[in-house]
């Protein structure tokens, strides 16, 4: 007799065939999505297989009860882990399917699942106008305009922390008195953003509206450290609709990571694993029955997905639904204060050891252990159904950035702000879990100051010195607190600006493109400006000038001061260049020649 298990999908108790354990590959046990009775998988979703090598995979079938029997490709993962049944043709809004999968040496695995009725996809935020005061302005990087960046305190025990990584996007202001309406005024453009510890501009992608980025950071990609981050347009509902870049040290980009089966990559989580893959969420508005409403009635919810994704092949290897496994009961969204019905709001995605997922919900105001597999909560921590009693001052609301530390503690941004305002004050928060007694006690908060109340957004980094780097999201203030919470560093977007998350690493990097030189003439004066976007060796700049533009001569050299030099000098040649030396005054690079105007 095939070994039946019994799950708990949206509140019923249904039946599924699972296969008995035999042989898997180094990734886990075998892991297949959809998984059994997922409610709203996509039309175009694979049938993903993991845990067993390809050639183990006999054959994989698929009949919609609408649509019937399904043909496709079976395509394997890279490191022999899996593979996908990629369909040849969409399945049916709305119908059951029927999957067989036969594997050598197992009996056959016999599931079913049901396919979403999707909703209506939202616009893009048009953000046009801006606040160009609020901006900095380039003699060489005219198109150039980040926000301006203010550092308020900094001290010794900060200034090794490295360079501030943040993505400026518009601070939403929420109207609960209005079904919670948003009103946003853009502060400038969008775009992945480094700047120092005085925060002066070391580079920043100028995307054009309505493109903007997240999650800029620095992640490990094939043993190298990369920069990652994600890239596309935000809706009214506030979850993004686009993909992960992942680049290298001179900001080229070698990767565009994007999401299977038929969804766009959302903003909120964007990680690479060791095994190669990208963990992130993906929002997906669909219509389902909701209790209390007439039979037959579908209504709108925004589901919110986590999708882990081959990114050498682009293959979907895993996938999990909050809707079917996060009862809505629990989220303090509803019908009438979401306009989306946001019930799960994903916002953070942890890969943990054996074989389990980290998955925090901001709506539900819970983080939940998940095992992958099964796609079982293991535990939830917080919310309305936490199976932690949490101790004075670990309680948390709306939280962002969730993630386990060593030794049985796990941190995150509490926001405390939703609407409804839950706590005071926003703050970095660190709690300790004792699993034996389900039980969460605060061991330190970070808090700027009583009276900072973020109502999204925001991160919380451990720095390898032992310092907490706290990202405030929708407020526009980024801190560094040592590890008993005292301040060390205070910087800040302008009024109207923030950042999803905020993050701190050592950073070095060269571009590829060239310096770039200005040369204005003011009567026997000539201001010579010099930049590089993106250059962080830069120690001094060696002016060139001569009568014409091949009898150029050294004239001038000065030390590197912010992201543009100015170097003034009595001179009457017509023709300029600037030379980047770094601190042991090797040429690294040379702009264009360019005339005086």
């Amino acid at each position: 007799m095939q070994p039946r298990r019994r799950h708990l999908i949206a509140g019923l108790a249904v039946t599924a065939l699972i296969a008995p354990s035999g042989a898997v590959a180094s990734s886990g046990r075998l892991t297949i999505s959809p998984q059994p009775n997922t409610p709203d998988a996509s039309p175009a979703t694979q049938i993903s297989i993991l845990g067993v090598a390809r050639r183990s995979i006999r054959s994989v079938g698929v009949s919609g009860q609408a649509s019937g029997p399904h043909s496709g490709n079976l395509r394997s993962y890279s490191h022999h882990r899996g593979a996908s049944f990629v369909l040849d043709h969409p399945l049916a809004q709305g119908e059951p399917v029927s999957v067989e999968i036969r594997i050598k040496g197992r009996r056959p695995i016999r599931y079913s699942f049901t396919v979403a009725t999707l909703g209506a996809k939202l616009p893009a935020l048009n953000l046009p106008q801006t606040q160009p005061a609020k901006l900095d302005h380039f003699t060489t990087e005219p198109g150039l305009t980040p926000p301006k960046i203010t550092v308020s305190k900094t001290s010794k025990k900060a200034r090794g922390g490295g360079s501030v990584m943040l993505t400026p996007l518009p601070s939403p202001v929420v109207h609960p008195e209005n079904n919670n309406s948003i009103t946003i005024n853009p502060v400038g453009p969008g775009g992945p953003m480094i700047v120092d510890g005085n925060g002066n501009l070391v580079w920043f992608q100028q995307l054009a509206p309505p493109e903007v980025a997240a999650n800029l950071r620095l992640q490990q990609f094939h043993g190298r450290k990369v920069l990652t981050w994600w890239e596309g347009t935000v809706t009214p509902a506030a979850f993004g609709v686009g993909g992960g870049v992942i680049a290298n040290h001179s900001y080229r980009v070698i990767k565009v990571v994007h999401a299977g089966n038929g969804y766009p990559m959302d903003l909120h989580e964007f990680t690479l694993t060791k095994d190669g893959d990208a963990l992130f969420t993906i929002y997906q508005p669909i219509l389902v029955h909701l209790p209390g409403t007439a039979a037959g009635t579908l209504s709108p919810l925004l589901d919110a997905i986590v999708q882990e994704v081959d990114v050498k092949t682009g293959l979907v290897t895993w996938e999990w639904h909050s809707y079917g496994h996060i009862p809505l009961e629990t989220s303090q969204a509803n019908p009438q204060n979401s306009a989306s019905y946001d019930a799960f709001h994903i916002n953070a995605i942890q890969s943990l050891k054996k074989d389990r997922v980290l998955i925090s919900a901001r709506d539900t105001s819970a983080i939940y252990n998940v095992d992958r597999a099964s796609g079982r909560i293991l535990w939830t921590l917080g919310g309305k159904g936490s199976n932690f009693r949490l101790g004075p001052g670990a309680q948390f609301y709306f939280q962002h950035d969730a993630h386990m530390l060593s030794n049985g503690r796990i941190a995150m941004f509490d926001d405390g702000a939703g609407p409804p305002q839950l706590n005071p004050f926003s703050r970095g928060l660190i709690l300790q879990l004792n699993q034996r007694k389900r039980k969460a006690t605060l061991v330190r908060q970070f808090a700027r100051s009583s009276t900072t109340s973020a109502q999204s957004e925001g991160s919380l980094q451990r720095l390898p010195s032992g310092n907490v780097f706290v990202g405030f999201g929708s407020e526009p203030f980024f801190s560094e607190f040592s590890s008993r919470g005292k301040l060390l560093f205070e910087g800040s977007l302008p009024q109207d600006d923030g950042t999803y998350r905020t993050y701190r690493f050592p950073w070095s990097a060269t571009p590829k493109t060239k310096p770039v030189a200005v040369a204005q003439r003011t009567g026997g004066t000539v201001s010579v400006y010099a930049s590089w976007n993106g250059a962080t060796e830069v120690a001094r700049w060696q002016v060139l000038a001569g009568a014409s533009a091949t009898s150029l001569q050294r004239v001038a050299i000065a030390r590197r001061s912010g992201f543009e030099t100015r170097v003034d000098l009595s001179s009457a040649a017509g023709f300029f260049a600037v030379r980047a030396l770094d601190s042991k005054g090797r040429l690294i690079g040379r702009s264009l020649v360019v005339p005086a105007s």
